[in-house]
This record gives structure tokens, C-alpha cells and sequence, in this order.
């Protein structure tokens, strides 16, 4: 009697276990997918799961505002030793459970916390673009994503904005609050920018377009609305033509479209104030001239945040750099600049 009663115990313990952990290793935590032209967005879902084999293994996301399921049970498939299947949801902002059962016992589980079907935009250029202004500023929104485009990891979207030089404050955090309250849409962010860089800096082949190309090879062929180009100081110091520019920033649009797979939209800022003795007001009108002829003769290239007169309206924090003013401003411009692009996806 006393051995049955053990046994009895030791079974019900057993069963009071909870299940083993599913490990997600796709989507990471905070990942903003870019929905297309019906608002919806295919996510890789991959996983691993430790210990005795298992009969089936299913996603389900979960609306984050309500706790609700969106769609059914998806079933993936065992491939390579993981679990694996795309997930089509609409846009929104999403929790995914795991659940692994053996017969009707679910004997592991797991999920994603944050994931985001939305806008996804590339950033680049130099300081202004790169966490070079003061203050850092913080998205409000939970919905504002940052992804490092070295490691791949996904953060909350405040500054400094990962994978940007700088320790300071950009415009980006700011300017996916701002699409994410108008379009009631997550944003991620991929930011590449590096302060002091000239336009030949960025040109295939050199440093800066590895960076960008990166970027690229992370988000996939159509999987960001658009690259957004704020750069040109440097060169009011060099003195580049407006025809040097312009021939030169178009080769990195059309290369960016070559080994992006896609045609990638490109918004390209008026920027080119520096107060160096150098960057004459001659020169200065050389840089947003070339900018202005690849806006006007690049195809799907269109006029981005005009910030050259920030340094008359009190928007500087130093001789150069944009204050929180400067950096609201700057945020603002990309919104105004964005939103006839995204009139379509807006809510209601």
C-alpha cells in the first residue's frame, strides 16, 4: 500500500511540471516586419525544441492590446533539426505562442513577447542621421523598434539608435512615434548613418555602402519602405560639384536597388550647412543642387526633411548639430515628407 501511494505522488508531481521551453529563434523580440500594399506581412517563424521528439508544433499570434487570438493554430514543418513555417498577419502588434504537443498533451511551449507587422525604414548618412544631436530622445510608443543592422538584434527604438555612431540624439525615435500614432502601425528602424562622412564615403565599394548594403541583405527584397538620405555637410567643406554629387549619390541609389533585389524607394534630405570657413554659401548651393537633380531625375527618389536652415531658427545645439528643437523639426520633416507615400495605409 505504502509503495502504490508513493508512486501515486511521484506520478502526480510529474505531472504537475510545467512544459519545457520552446526556443524562438525567429522573430527575435521587438522585429517590425514590412507589410505590403494589403497591409499584411509573411514572418518567418523558426524554432528549437530540446528533449524527446514531438508529433506537431504550432504558432498562433495574439493581439498585444487585447490578449485576442488572430487566426488559427499554424502547424510547422521539421526541417534541419528546426521547426519552421511563415505566418501571414495583418498589421498590428503582436505576442506569438509556441505550444509542442505529443498526442493532445502540450509538453512544451514558448513565444515572442513583441512582434510588429508595419513600416521599416533605412537611414543614412552622416551625423545628423547618426546620434549626433542633443538630447537622445526616447520613442513613446512601444510600438518604435531599433534594429542593429551588425547583429541583427531588435530594441526598444530609443537613442542612441544601435548600429549609428554617436551617443547622442537623432530624429528616427521621434519620427516613428509620429508614424506609428498616424498610421496606428509599428515602425522599425535600421539606422547606418556615420558622422563626418562625405557623399564618396557611401559610394559602392567603400565603407559606408557595406553598411547600407547590410541593411538591405537584413530587411530583404521589399521589406522596407524606403532608405532615407540626410548627408551633404562634408561636402560643402570638399567643395563637390553639383554634378560630383549627384552622379555619385546616384550610383548608390542604383547599386542599393541591384543588391537589394527591388527597386527601394530613396528620400533624400536638402541638407549641406556647415559654418567651416570653407563651405562657402557657393559651395553649400552646389551640394542641394545635386541633391535637388537626383530627387527630380532618379526614379521613386523623392524630396525628404529640408533642415538647412535650422542653423537661422535656433535648432543647433552646437555650431553644427541639431538641439531637441532641431531634432523634433527634423523628425517632423521625414513625417511630412513620408505620409503621401503612406496615405493609403492610414487607419480609418
Amino acid at each position: 500500500m505504502r509503495s502504490l501511494t508513493l508512486v501515486a505522488l511521484l506520478a502526480s508531481l510529474t505531472a504537475a511540471q510545467p512544459p519545457a521551453t520552446i526556443r524562438a529563434d525567429q522573430p527575435g523580440d521587438r522585429a517590425v516586419y514590412q507589410r505590403d500594399a494589403r497591409g499584411h506581412a509573411a514572418l518567418p517563424v523558426v524554432c528549437t525544441l530540446p528533449g524527446d521528439p514531438v508529433e506537431v508544433v504550432e504558432v498562433q499570434a495574439q493581439n498585444r492590446a487585447t490578449g485576442q487570438p488572430v487566426g488559427e493554430w499554424l502547424a510547422l514543418a521539421l526541417t534541419d533539426g528546426s521547426w519552421r513555417g511563415k505566418l501571414v498577419l495583418p498589421t498590428g502588434w503582436y505576442k506569438l505562442v509556441l505550444r509542442a504537443r505529443r498526442g493532445p498533451a502540450v509538453v512544451s511551449v514558448g513565444g515572442v513577447e513583441h512582434v510588429g507587422v508595419g513600416e521599416v525604414l533605412i537611414t543614412c548618412g552622416q551625423s545628423n542621421s547618426a546620434n549626433h544631436g542633443q538630447p537622445p530622445q526616447r520613442a513613446s510608443d512601444d510600438r518604435v523598434s531599433s534594429r542593429d543592422f551588425g547583429s541583427g538584434r531588435w530594441a526598444h527604438g530609443d537613442d542612441p539608435q544601435p548600429g549609428a555612431t554617436g551617443t547622442g540624439g537623432s530624429p528616427w525615435a521621434l519620427l516613428g512615434d509620429l508614424l506609428a500614432d498616424r498610421l496606428d502601425a509599428p515602425v522599425g528602424l535600421v539606422c547606418v548613418g556615420v558622422g563626418g562622412t562625405p557623399v564618396s564615403y557611401w559610394l559602392p565599394g567603400q565603407a559606408g555602402y557595406a553598411r547600407l548594403r547590410r541593411a538591405l541583405e537584413l530587411v530583404g527584397p521589399q521589406g522596407a519602405r524606403a532608405v532615407l538620405w540626410h548627408q551633404g555637410e562634408s561636402d560643402s567643406i570638399a567643395g563637390t560639384s553639383a554634378d560630383e554629387y549627384g552622379a555619385r549619390l546616384r550610383a548608390t541609389i542604383e547599386q542599393s536597388r541591384r543588391d537589394g533585389g527591388w527597386a527601394v524607394p530613396w528620400g533624400v534630405a536638402l541638407a549641406a550647412f556647415h559654418p567651416a570657413a570653407e563651405a562657402t554659401a557657393e559651395r553649400q548651393a552646389a551640394v542641394i543642387a545635386g541633391q535637388r537633380r537626383v530627387i527630380a531625375e532618379v526614379p521613386d527618389v523623392f524630396l525628404g526633411a529640408e533642415t538647412d536652415s535650422f542653423h537661422e531658427r535656433g535648432m543647433l545645439t552646437d555650431t553644427v548639430h541639431f538641439n531637441a528643437k532641431g531634432l523634433a523639426a527634423h523628425a517632423q520633416g521625414w513625417f511630412e515628407a513620408l505620409l503621401p507615400r503612406l496615405a493609403k495605409q492610414e487607419r480609418g
